[in-house]
């Protein structure tokens, strides 16, 4: 009834009672306030402050106004998403268990979608930080947008999770010399390890809601050195690795289909490849595995390399000039 008579607004310029809004002055506040409770930003949403001017001086009330920038970000975001037909991307890092506190710099609590500025901000001279800067002054291009538009998000794995994963899952060698190391075939540990991950609290629905930079616990070191066999075997081992871990993933979560899953997937260009991509509920995501020691389990570098992959993705996508 109120679309009826208001049309755009609940009170139309000819009415029987007036309601007084905010003044314009005040609109981009009421704006502001509005997304530091969704915890986005204009640049998220590939939005500018010319835009927003703009809206207002064309709006007649605040609500039209608020009307107008839903609109417009769902024709940035939604239309775009679906148009080109665009995956959403989740990068898993594991490595020490510094490797948490490291990655919430990096990410947002609840969600996990990573920020942008954070990302520059911790690896400005990488060659993919540059890169970015470069690019960051056009809305449509803003790393954030990118952000956005591939629902980027990021989870880890400690090194108990991954250790236990590959002596349940992994090939016969990496189990045998997991074994020598003190590490064996336990069912009951690998369930419990990978449920204390936010990898697995991202993808059974949980969420984790509140970040801190604090490591807790002590890892054993057994366990440290089993991961740091596995880590030094990710540059050749790469995808049974990350098969491993997709597979404790579906036993303990089996919405999270690895069985029926694509690992190391040619994207059509020369060299670029997502390391796996597996049916999630209604959607598929695209999958990319980082495994750190922990002489590089720092902001810095976890962020050059997502920044990096996020790159490959934008061009292979046409969301930013090469």
């Amino acid at each position: 009834m109120a679309r009826t008579v208001g049309g755009n607004s609940l009170t139309p310029r000819s009415a029987d009672v007036t309601i007084s809004g905010p003044p314009k002055s005040s609109w981009n506040d009421v704006l502001e306030r509005l997304f530091i409770q969704l915890d986005q930003r204009l640049e998220d949403l590939g939005l500018s402050s010319d835009y927003t001017e703009t809206s207002i001086a064309k709006s007649d009330t605040v609500g039209e106004f608020l009307g107008a920038v839903r609109d417009e970000i769902a024709e940035r975001i939604d239309m775009v998403q679906i148009s080109q037909d665009l995956p959403e991307i989740l990068f898993v890092v594991t490595s020490t268990s510094a490797v948490v506190g490291e990655a919430n710099r990096l990410r947002r609590a609840g969600t996990m979608v990573l920020k942008a500025e954070e990302l520059v901000g911790y690896s400005p001279r990488s060659e993919a930080g540059k890169w970015w800067q470069a690019r960051n002054s056009s809305p449509q291009h803003h790393l954030a947008y990118v952000i956005s538009l591939f629902r980027a998000k990021l989870v880890t794995m400690t090194p108990s999770s991954v250790v236990y994963a590959i002596a349940e899952y992994g090939p016969q060698d990496m189990r045998s010399t997991l074994r020598e190391k003190g590490i064996g075939k336990s069912p009951a540990n690998a369930d419990t390890t990978f449920k204390s991950t936010d990898f697995s609290k991202y993808i059974n629905g949980s969420g984790v809601n509140e970040l801190t930079s604090t490591t807790k616990g002590k890892t054993s070191d057994t366990v440290l050195d089993s991961f740091a066999f596995i880590q030094s075997s990710s540059a050749s081992r790469h995808k049974v690795i990350n098969q491993a871990i997709c597979a404790i993933a579906e036993k303990n979560v089996p919405v999270f289909s690895a069985s029926t899953g694509r690992f190391e997937v040619d994207l059509g260009e020369q060299d670029i490849y997502a390391d796996a991509v597996i049916p999630f509920g209604d959607r598929e995501l695209h999958m990319e595995f980082h495994h750190l020691s922990d002489a590089h389990c720092k902001a810095a570098s976890i962020a050059a390399y997502i920044m990096k992959k996020l790159r490959v993705y934008s061009n292979h996508y046409n969301i930013t000039p090469r």
